[in-house]
């Protein structure tokens, strides 16, 4: 089956920078939203030291990160949760970092930060990566939803054409070029050709946010009540 894993490697050198523009923390305790496979998650877990909960309703890549975390005996620090990202199960404030790359946009970025902002400790942090479409308003939206912006950088369409796009186009032209009979394969390599046609249609951009959770009740109800 065509593995995606190694070329979002390519793009951890992005999640890294985003966890390093928080302040430094002994063993987070971080919820890993939409977590697929889980790239970002181990890389998460590994950088941090801390504990990741990996949330995704997605069985079958739940079940190859779990083949991951045991390969590399880290079961105590991650675990894996199947569940939906509109009905998140877990206790207020049990989180000093929920992180959600490429996710938010199932729910809406609005609603996402609303939701989410209940499930994270006082002054925790909030690191999300999504489209650049309505950065403007986005902006606007963080501290509406209770938040400050602590950074944010933009990865360039030329980054994911050259860093992911075009490694994965090369793979997948390399497939189809062979005699292709499992059914399976088909379909994955042309649902990653409609990706990548999209991308070169679009030339989309992407942006990281990192928040941080505005720690006054009181301050937020204020916020919202001036907008």
């Amino acid at each position: 089956m065509f593995n995606k894993d190694r070329f979002r490697r390519k793009l951890l050198k992005y999640t890294r920078k985003a966890f390093f523009k928080l302040p430094d923390m002994e063993n987070p305790k971080i919820l890993d939203l939409g977590c697929g496979t889980g790239i970002p998650t181990l890389e998460l877990a590994r950088i941090s030291e801390g504990e990741v909960t990996a949330l995704d309703n997605d069985q079958k890549a739940l079940n190859e990160l779990n083949q991951k975390i045991s390969q590399l005996k880290i079961d105590k620090r991650v675990k894996t949760v199947k569940g939906s990202l509109f009905k998140l199960n877990f206790p207020k404030e049990s989180f000093d970092i929920i992180w959600a790359e490429g996710s938010i946009y199932a729910v809406g970025f609005e609603r996402g930060l609303r939701d989410w902002r209940s499930l994270i400790k006082d002054q925790g942090f909030l690191v999300v990566h999504d489209d650049y479409q309505d950065h403007v308003h986005k902006l606007q939206l963080i501290r509406k939803c209770g938040y400050r912006l602590l950074d944010s950088f933009r990865i360039s369409p030329e980054i994911w054409w050259s860093e992911y796009f075009q490694p994965m186009e090369k793979q997948v032209q390399e497939l189809q070029s062979k005699d292709i009979t499992d059914p399976e394969l088909q379909k994955a390599l042309k649902k990653e050709k409609d990706e990548i046609n999209w991308f070169k249609a679009h030339k989309s951009s992407s942006v990281f946010y990192v928040m941080q959770k505005i720690s006054s009740d009181s301050t937020f109800e204020s916020s919202k009540t001036g907008n």
